[in-house]
């Protein structure tokens, strides 16, 4: 039984190894083509539509461009608080905002909100920081504003992040065919070398080991990625061309079906085969307990069946 486990546990380790290598990848094109950021922005341009408001010419994508510019998340206060600060110089904004607080310009209105945040947090200063703003903005002349933001705010990042996780599943995916290719992987001939060496299987789940007990797992550096895959590649569990006629010649010799379905497997994702081989090293180390428990009962019950030696023996 702990032959299989092992030859599983490896399979399993190879497919979190390069699950990462395509997920590191993903983030890198996703952070050149700043995916996130433009996603974001979306759902800001989202927020002023549900809203209502409509600007001169490209003023929308300007102002979400400046409401956003290069973070990857915001919240609903900071869009409004963010929107204050702009509407200084936007004379546009300014008189949307002055229509829900009239009265108020945007220098005051941010003057009190942030002084109703921090006399908040002195006197309850149990309550959570995101709890103080959404309470500030209640309490403050930007009731009406907060009141209209915060009721299309959450659908529109909502559909915002979907859209995101859609194109990155993509992303995923396409890198998960593409280095399934290149080695090329098959998953067949994967498990056959795993279950007919033992060092490949020993070096395998010993790189298993260190991943699990490494809470930065998921998030490897570029240097620990390349000392994993070539860990692997020495043991021979993984092939990894280095010629083009070397790759072709592997292409010979793999199962069409096997790298098909690699490539399928990779595109679960590290997370999933992170989680995957924690369980399965659990199992593993209750099986080798018990195993060695079956062991020790079998030697002690053939002691027990031995006769005893009586008399003398020998030639006489």
């Amino acid at each position: 039984m702990l032959r299989s486990l092992d030859t599983l546990i490896g399979f399993v380790t190879v497919l979190l190894v390069l699950s990462l290598a395509v997920t590191m990848l993903t983030q890198i094109v996703g952070n050149v083509l700043q995916l996130r950021s433009r996603h974001l922005r979306e759902g800001v341009l989202d927020v002023f539509r549900q809203l209502g408001w409509g600007f001169v010419g490209e003023g929308a994508e300007i102002l979400a461009h400046k409401v956003v510019r290069s973070k990857d998340a915001i919240t609903r206060e900071d869009l409004i608080e963010t929107l204050l600060v702009l509407a200084r110089t936007n004379t546009e904004l300014k008189d949307k905002i002055a229509a829900l607080a009239p009265g108020f310009d945007p220098p005051a209105l941010l003057a009190h909100v942030r002084r109703t945040a921090l006399e908040l947090s002195v006197e309850r200063p149990d309550l959570a920081a995101a709890v103080v703003r959404a309470t500030a903005f209640a309490r403050s002349p930007l009731s009406g504003l907060a009141s209209e933001v915060f009721g299309v705010f959450d659908a529109a990042m909502d559909r915002a992040s979907l859209k995101f996780t859609a194109q990155s599943k993509k992303l995923v995916a396409i890198f998960g065919i593409a280095i399934a290719l290149a080695l090329p992987l098959d998953t067949f001939d994967l498990l056959k070398r795993l279950s007919r060496s033992d060092s490949a299987r020993e070096q395998a789940i010993a790189l298993a080991q260190a991943f699990t007990a490494n809470q930065s797992a998921l998030h490897p550096a570029p240097r620990d990625m390349r000392l994993a895959v070539a860990k692997l590649q020495a043991a021979e569990v993984i092939v990894v061309p280095s010629s083009r006629a070397e790759w072709l010649a592997r292409w010979k010799q793999v199962n069409w079906a096997g790298v098909a379905v690699s490539a399928l497997l990779l595109t679960l994702g590290g997370p999933f085969w992170f989680t995957v081989l924690k369980d399965l090293l659990r199992l593993r180390s209750a099986a080798a307990s018990q195993e060695s428990q079956d062991r020790m009962q079998r030697q002690a019950a053939l002691t027990a069946s031995s006769p005893p030696a009586s008399g003398e023996r020998g030639a006489l």
